[in-house]
């Protein structure tokens, strides 16, 4: 009874030890040689001595794995996970660990066993697919080391040297097993590497798709904004030539502006707001009284990351199509509040105000050619998501206000500085969840 619960404790104690080997087999560099279809000759040597190490341990503790036996073990999944060299070259180490810790004999024996293993794993690799590779490991590590038994019999009745092998047999079924463990550790890890792999490659796809969409709403941006700017100079052209030269040059300060973030996806928040007071110089040079701007800007907000022109759309919008057909003088109002969770960014105006129809046609994305308050919009949703959509609320005859929230900026970021915008936000990394929308 005592022998059989010690051979139980030894089997769960090697067992364990053979998990940490798996383990130790499925991480870094190695788990991308292991069950290559072809390896280079650097890697194969390098596989192979590495699980002849494993096969080592036989020849310095003799039986101590027992039931396992390390060496037919090693170089048998050696052969099934790397292929019949890397098998050879296992049971190189294996037999030469034999004949230098073991009599002739005994090396001889094992020497023909470990070879044999390897043969036998190199012939389930080529019979056996991914669906069938842990019966095969199974199978092949229980022949390999029944053949380990056959060849010590048979050499001990040439030689007449005493040989017991009742015991031995516990070995072949655990050797099958040990072999299909260490297959299933190595076949689970790379599986889950490749899902892993086809995540971050989904991503990147997904990323690639979302820089193009960005890419052709930022394209339909600039001549938009180009061509309203332009319309105002020409409007200064007649009655103010003095204030038209001082609006091109703000015009010009803006394209360079608008060159240099051509590229990026978004920038700081600080950066957009001079934008906008530079467009918005431009556009009280020619309504002159007739224009009143107030700014109610957080500095806490500086470093928010905003879609590039999206502010600057909505005023242009507001004066374009509310101040400006509007009799008598208008306001515009420029607010930016900084929460613990988010930004809001508002533009407002006392103009025509909108229809409840008409500030759902403003945002139908369905509806073609796309204008500002749509791309804006969409750049929202591309970047941050359903929470940080614009949203309009407006009166006939009272103004409009537009408004649409960021996620908090970045401490680190200080105003007027920006990480760039070249890479999208992950959505999750903002606390969206479970908020009201504003």
């Amino acid at each position: 009874m005592n022998g059989s619960l010690g051979t139980i404790h030894t089997f769960v104690a090697d067992t364990c030890v053979l998990i940490v080997v798996a383990y130790v087999l499925a991480r870094g560099r190695m788990l991308t040689l292991l069950f290559r279809s072809t390896l280079t000759r650097r890697e194969t040597v390098s596989l192979g001595l590495t699980l002849g190490l494993l096969a080592l341990t036989e020849a310095i503790f003799p039986d101590a794995r027992f039931p396992y036996a390390a060496h037919t073990l090693s170089v048998t999944f050696a052969a099934m996970a790397g292929g019949l060299h890397v098998g050879l070259i296992t049971a190189g180490m294996a037999s030469l660990g034999a004949f230098v810790s073991q009599r002739l004999q005994a090396g001889i024996g094992t020497m023909l066993a470990v070879f044999v293993s390897a043969f036998l794993g190199r012939s389930v690799r080529q019979v056996t697919g991914l669906r069938a590779r842990l019966l095969g490991g199974l199978a092949a590590g229980s022949l390999a080391q029944a053949c380990r038994i056959l060849i010590k019999s048979a050499l001990a009745g040439a030689l007449h040297m005493p040989y017991h092998s009742t015991n031995a047999w516990i070995s072949v079924p655990a050797n099958g097993f040990g072999v299909m463990l260490l297959v299933l550790v190595v076949s689970d890890a790379q599986i889950r590497a490749e899902s892993e792999q086809r995540r971050i490659d989904m991503e990147r796809a997904h990323l690639l798709a979302t820089e193009a969409q960005l890419a052709a709403l930022r394209a339909r941006v600039h001549p938009h904004f180009l061509f309203n700017t332009l319309t105002s100079i020409a409007a200064l052209c007649d009655i103010a030539p003095d204030r038209a030269k001082a609006a091109i040059r703000g015009l010009g300060q803006l394209m360079r502006r608008a060159l240099q973030t051509s590229a990026v996806t978004s920038i700081c928040l600080a950066e957009e707001i001079e934008t906008v007071r530079a467009y918005l110089d431009i556009e009280q040079e020619r309504l002159g009284n007739r224009l009143r701007v107030t700014w109610s800007v957080d500095p806490a907000c500086d470093g928010a990351a905003v879609p590039p022109f999206s502010v600057q759309t909505l005023a242009e919008n507001a004066i374009n199509h509310g101040i400006a057909t509007k009799m008598g003088a208008g306001s515009l109002t420029v607010t930016v509040r900084c929460g613990r969770r988010h930004a809001l960014v508002a533009v407002g105006d006392n103009g025509d105000g909108m229809s409840a129809d008409a500030r759902r046609r403003a945002l139908d994305p369905s509806d073609t050619p796309l204008h500002g308050l749509q791309i804006i919009n969409q750049h929202l949703l591309l970047l941050y998501g359903p929470h940080a959509r614009l949203r309009l609320f407006s009166r006939k005859g009272r103004g409009t206000l537009a408004v649409f929230a960021l996620p908090t900026p970045d401490p680190s970021l200080k105003g007027g500085e920006t990480d760039g915008g070249r890479a999208l936000p992950t959505r999750k990394t903002y606390p969206w969840k479970g908020e009201r929308a504003p």
